[in-house]
């Protein structure tokens, strides 16, 4: 089971200095394999995309009423497996993911989601650029981060799980489980049930089962809960086009009509 991940960040923080002397020497090659893998998943080659006149970038803002000067590169913030750039009240974030895509077309414009993806398009060479408001991700109610946290194991207890159930009863069971096999407080429980049944509207309505919804995951937007992130939990093996078909499977179950993929 992953640690989890509220409680590993305040380890890390505290010990940084620590680890970074001890366990990650840059003359040590899994440190040089981790700076290789972070550097090619900061998507830094996204930024050309700013200076040129004729990316198809310029036309994607400007059908959504997005402006910005052209040749200036935005403010922006790198992630696991892309970069967030910064317009003022708008998001723009480069993926290479394309489940994350499909997905961001599912949800794109659905208010009663989690979500709040404006728009998606192909840019260039399987990148994505995925358009969203900004979202507040500092100010969360502390008891969301950690039910957030504790849903993470729900989904490591379950790791044939393709979605996260819509009856309450399992919903709860599920959540007790998880409380009570790690140590959690019960008063969590509310929280998690809001989360959980968050997580399965979105299952309901796309055939995504959103399997990282991680403390650093959860943010606010005109009141609402949202995840931003609508990539998956990529481990060593992870694979998009078995990822993808799962999602055709499960909408087929679900009765949804087919997505065109992009």
């Amino acid at each position: 089971m992953r640690f989890h991940e509220y409680y590993l960040r305040q380890i890390i923080q505290s010990t940084a200095s620590i680890l970074a002397k001890v366990l990650f020497l840059p003359t040590h090659p899994i440190y040089k394999k981790l700076v290789k893998e972070a550097t090619k998943l900061a998507q830094a080659n996204t930024e050309k995309y700013w200076l040129d006149e004729k990316s198809p970038l310029w036309e994607f803002l400007s059908k959504n009423g997005v402006k910005y000067q052209m040749g200036i590169v935005p403010p922006y913030s790198d992630g696991g497996a892309g970069r967030a750039y910064f317009l003022g009240k708008y998001v723009v974030k480069f993926s290479d993911n394309r489940v994350e895509a499909n997905v961001a077309q599912m949800v794109k414009g659905n208010t009663s989601l989690p979500t709040v993806v404006i728009d998606v398009e192909y840019i260039d060479k399987g990148l994505y650029a995925i358009l969203q408001p900004f979202v507040e991700m500092n100010n969360i109610p502390q008891e969301i981060k950690k039910a957030s946290d504790y849903l993470t194991a729900v989904v490591d207890s379950h790791p044939d799980m393709q979605g996260f159930p819509s009856d309450k009863e399992t919903q709860e069971k599920l959540c007790k489980q998880a409380l009570e096999k790690n140590g959690g407080d019960p008063s969590l429980l509310p929280s998690m049930m809001v989360l959980i049944d968050l997580l399965s509207k979105m299952y309901q309505s796309t055939g995504f089962h959103h399997d990282d919804a991680s403390p650093t995951n959860i943010g606010m937007h005109q009141g609402r809960i949202v995840i931003p992130d609508l990539g998956p939990n990529q481990t060593s093996n992870f694979d998009s086009l078995k990822a993808l078909k799962q999602i055709r499977t499960n909408r087929e179950k679900l009765g949804l009509p087919p997505h065109k993929s992009i």
